[in-house]
């Protein structure tokens, strides 16, 4: 019951912090908060968080943003899963290295991403799609020592 609690409540900030508002000069800067909080869980507890999370934490940031429905929960799964296969070997990685996975993967969702938009004519070729896969990557390892000790401190297992 705790353990949902404190999952719950995460992923409510992370949401929070993908509904503020950016300046227009600066929207490529804004990092995937919800996709961080999410491979983060899956990483760390894949038993108790995976797919059906991150669809359904997908479907709350395709409310959010006003896109298409469906968009951020496909990506959204298929990165969990590619996460959700990979776990064991993630963890033993240095946090840098992990930064640099979580890169891949992010940028895998701004792509696919990019092109959902662009075929329905919201987006123009730019290779600022990257940008937030990047920012995501570097604040990778912040993220993980907040939430880890997040974790450790309502003895999450």
């Amino acid at each position: 019951m705790k353990s949902s609690f404190i999952f719950l409540l995460t992923f409510i900030v992370a949401l929070m912090l993908e509904a503020l508002p950016f300046p227009d000069d600066l929207v490529w800067f804004r990092p995937e908060w919800a996709l961080l909080v999410v491979l983060y869980w899956v990483i760390a507890l894949p038993y108790k968080v995976g797919v059906g999370v991150a669809w359904f934490l997908g479907l709350m940031v395709d409310l959010l943003q006003g896109g298409i429905i469906g968009q951020h929960s496909l990506t959204y799964v298929i990165i969990a899963y590619a996460c959700a296969l990979f776990y064991q070997r993630l963890r033993m990685y240095m946090r840098w290295q992990q930064g640099v996975f979580i890169f891949l993967l992010v940028s895998i969702n701004q792509l696919v991403n990019f092109w959902l938009d662009h075929y329905v004519g919201n987006a123009e070729p730019t290779l600022m799609i990257f940008m937030p896969a990047i920012i995501t990557g570097f604040l990778w390892p912040w993220s993980f020592v907040v939430l880890r000790s997040i974790r450790r401190l309502y003895s999450i297992s």
